[in-house]
C-alpha cells in the first residue's frame, strides 16, 4: 500500500514537472503573436470641426483591435482596425457662411470613420522573449491606411435644417507613440497617441477653407494580450 501511494505520488511529481517544462519552454521561445484592443477620445480635424487655436473640438469616442507578429528584437508587424465616431466640434462660424454657401460646404455633421492601417513597431528597449522583457517600454510606428467615413450632413448651423448622408474615403499615413506597462507575463497596457495623416480635404464634406487635409488625432488606452503558439 505505501509503495503505491509512493508510485502515484512520483508519478504525479513527474508529470507536474513535465507539463511545466513544457510550458516554461513555450513561454521561453515563443509568444511572438499578439492581438490588443484600444479604446479611448479622439477627434477629427477639419474645415468644420473646431478652431486649431482654440482646441474646442468635440472629442468622440475610437476603438481599435489589432494584431502584432514581433520579427525581431526591436521590431513587430502591426495590423489594426478600428472606428471613430464623428462630430463637428466649436461655435457657429458665422464669418463662413458665405464661403461654405458658395463651395456647397458642409456646416455641421455627425458620422463615423472605419479605417485599418499596417505598420512596423520598433520598440526603444530590444527584448529576445516575453519572459526578459523589462516592465516599462517605449515604441513608435508608421505605415499605411485607409479609411472610409460615414456622414449624416447638414448645410446651414439651422439643427432643423435637412439631413443628407454623405461619404468619403482616402488613404492616410498613420503616426504611433506608445508607452507600455507589464501587468503579467503575458499582458501588457499601453497609453498610445495616434495620428491619421490623410490625403483628402473632403472627409468632413467641406473643402478649402483651411489650409491642411483632414486628419484624425486618437488617444487609447489599450490592452496587449500575447498569444500561445502550438506545441511543436
Amino acid at each position: 500500500m505505501k509503495r503505491m501511494v509512493f508510485l502515484m505520488v512520483l508519478s504525479l511529481v513527474l508529470v507536474t514537472t513535465i507539463a511545466n517544462a513544457q510550458s516554461l519552454y513555450r513561454d521561453r521561445y515563443e509568444r511572438k503573436h499578439a492581438i490588443s484592443l484600444g479604446i479611448g477620445p479622439s477627434f477629427i480635424y477639419g474645415d468644420n470641426t473646431g478652431v486649431f487655436n482654440e482646441g474646442d473640438f468635440k472629442w468622440k469616442p475610437a476603438l481599435t483591435l489589432a494584431y502584432s507578429n514581433k520579427i525581431h528584437n526591436r521590431i513587430a508587424l502591426q495590423l489594426s482596425l478600428g472606428t471613430q465616431w464623428l462630430e463637428t466640434g466649436g461655435p457657429e462660424r458665422t464669418w463662413a457662411v458665405d464661403a461654405w454657401q458658395d463651395s456647397g460646404g458642409v456646416f455641421t455633421f455627425t458620422g463615423q470613420a472605419f479605417y485599418g492601417d499596417f505598420m512596423p513597431i520598433v520598440y526603444l528597449i530590444p527584448y529576445d522573449t516575453h519572459m526578459n522583457r523589462g516592465r516599462f517600454n517605449a515604441y513608435i510606428g508608421s505605415g499605411i491606411g485607409y479609411v472610409y467615413v460615414s456622414r449624416e450632413d447638414r448645410f446651414s448651423f439651422d439643427e432643423s435644417a435637412p439631413v443628407l448622408s454623405g461619404t468619403a474615403t482616402s488613404f492616410y499615413i498613420p503616426g504611433l507613440i506608445g508607452f507600455s506597462y507589464s501587468i503579467g507575463s503575458l499582458t501588457d497596457l499601453s497609453l498610445e497617441i495616434k495620428g491619421m495623416f490623410s490625403f483628402s480635404d473632403e472627409l468632413d464634406g467641406n473643402a478649402g477653407y483651411n489650409q491642411f487635409n483632414d486628419h484624425f488625432v486618437q488617444t487609447h488606452l489599450v490592452l496587449r494580450r500575447l498569444l500561445r503558439n502550438s506545441i511543436k
